[in-house]
Order: C-alpha cells, then structure tokens, then sequence
C-alpha cells in the first residue's frame, strides 16, 4: 500500500502595522499640560469660588472623557483587522483539527489490537515455558515491558525464564521459612500455625523464631509463677491442716474427721517393662495414687 503524503506548508503572512500618528500632538500636550498647572494642587477651592469649580472640573472631565474616547476607538480600530485575522486562521484549522479525532480513534483501534496480539503471544510462551520451570502459568503475571515492540524475542524469553526462575526460588524458599518456623515452635510446644501465617505478613524468619522464644519465655513465666502459687497455697493448706492433725505410731491421723492422712514419697523404679506394669497395676490395686514423673529408657 502505497504511503499517503501530504504536502506541508505553513501561512505565509506578512504584518505591516501602521503607526498610529496625532497630528496635533505637540498642541494636546501644551492644552493639557496648562490644564495641569492651571489647576493643580495649589488650587484653592472656597465657599466663594465653590460654584465655577465645578464648572472647571465638568470641562477638566470632558477634556478626560475625550481623550479616553480617542483611545478607545483607535484601540478598536486596530483590533478589528487582528479579530478578522483571528477568526480567519481559527476557521482554516478548526477544519485540519476536524480531521485528527477519527485518525486517532482508528490509530488506537490498531494499537490496541496489536497489544493484545502480543499479550496473547506472550501469554502463549508463558504455558510452553512454565513447566519447565516447574510454575503454574497462573502465577506468571504479564509485565508491562514484555509487551513493548522494542523488546526482541531472544530477550522476551530469557525475561521470562528469569521470571520463572525467582519464582521457584521463592517457592522453595518459602516452603523452607515454613518448615523452619514449624519446626522450631513444635520444638517450644507452641502452636505454629500463628506464627507460619506471619510469614505471609512480610516478618522475617529470625524475627519470627525471636517472637517464639519470647513467647515462650513469656509462658514459662506464667507457669512458673502459677506454680509457685500453687506450691504456697499447698503450704497454706498444710499448715493449717497440720493444726488438727495427730501422729499416731507411723499414721497421721486428721482429728476432725479421724482418718489416716496419705503420705507422699518418691521412689524410682527399674525393671523390664513387664515387671514394671505389674508393679504399676498392683500400687493401683491397692488404692494408691500413683504419678508418672519421668521415664527413661
């Protein structure tokens, strides 16, 4: 298709503006500037003269007015021809500009199709290259700078390669920050999936392993304190059990109710399993309370 050429030319125009000349400029200035000393601020105005002064400023005014008047239509006379040069121009590119708006509009309708051809394209490229890299062609997102016209195939794929890449970098990486935080919050009998989730919120994995052990800390705290608690509320009891409670023989016995009460002891079994589960069973048999402590082996 041949190419369409326009021939360009600009208006040649030429400006000759007229000098604006008064002819009896040298007998104005003389009028007005007699006006000017006649009348000026040393004029004294009385009760007396009050009456022809304003006579004087009437003719002062219209000496004003028409040099004013003068002034105005010489600036209208020369305004008309720049007005109808204005309107002239205006009209000869108001009817070129008419032209641009459905070139444009065609121009983007072309445009547009061909972005979308090359989104297609490398959409396309995308899925034959995601498995390779071992991505989903979902977690792929189209850049703006793989659509450019400038950017050459050779460079398009190895965008993407690098793309996909970083990807399954991240992927594995991520996957690896997880096991991390999970395994290390097991190992402090915390609950992980908080402190996983958190991942995902931009915290850094030593952070993350930083908050478990204050956390930790913090809960071991706690059940440090509630144990102590306990151990003195115990002691409490104890003590005021103590005040109606009698030895007799081996026995304490609790005066208020008469019965024996139960001692504690720690002893430290060692046998096979077999020998401990009957040793167990018969404690138990026997109505005694007992509490696994530890075990080894």
């Amino acid at each position: 298709m041949a190419e369409n050429k326009l021939v360009t030319f600009e208006p040649n125009i030429e400006v000759n503006p007229t000098p604006i000349k008064i002819n009896n400029l040298k007998q104005l200035e003389m009028a007005v500037n007699g006006v000017v000393t006649k009348y000026g601020q040393d004029f004294v105005v009385t009760s007396d003269n009050v009456a022809d002064t304003k006579r004087m400023r009437a003719n002062i005014n219209k000496i004003a007015k028409s040099i004013n008047d003068k002034r105005l239509e010489t600036d209208r006379q020369y305004k008309k021809p720049m007005a109808d040069f204005d309107k002239l121009m205006k009209g000869l590119g108001d009817k070129v500009k008419d032209l641009l708006d459905p070139l444009d509009s065609k121009i983007e309708e072309v445009e547009t199709q061909e972005r979308q051809a090359r989104y297609d394209s490398v959409k396309t490229e995308i899925a034959e290259m995601a498995p390779n890299y071992g991505v989903s062609v979902t977690d792929i997102e189209v850049q703006p700078g793989w659509l450019l016209k400038s950017l050459s195939h050779k460079k398009l794929l190895e965008q993407i390669a690098e793309a996909m890449t970083q990807l399954r970098k991240d992927r594995d990486q991520r996957a690896t920050d997880i096991q991390t935080v999970r395994t290390y919050a097991d190992q402090m009998e915390i609950e992980s999936s908080g402190w996983v989730a958190m991942l995902g919120q931009g915290f850094k994995v030593d952070d993350i392993l930083q908050k478990i052990n204050q956390a930790a800390d913090r809960r071991d705290s706690l059940a440090k304190a509630a144990a102590e608690k306990k151990r003195l509320a115990d002691e409490a009891a104890k003590a005021v059990a103590a005040t109606h409670q009698v030895k007799r023989g081996s026995e304490t016995v609790d005066t208020n109710t008469g019965e024996v009460v139960p001692q504690t002891i720690t002893i430290k079994l060692t046998g096979t399993h077999k020998q401990l589960t009957q040793a167990w069973a018969g404690i138990k048999q026997l109505g005694i309370t007992v509490e696994m402590i530890s075990k080894e082996g």
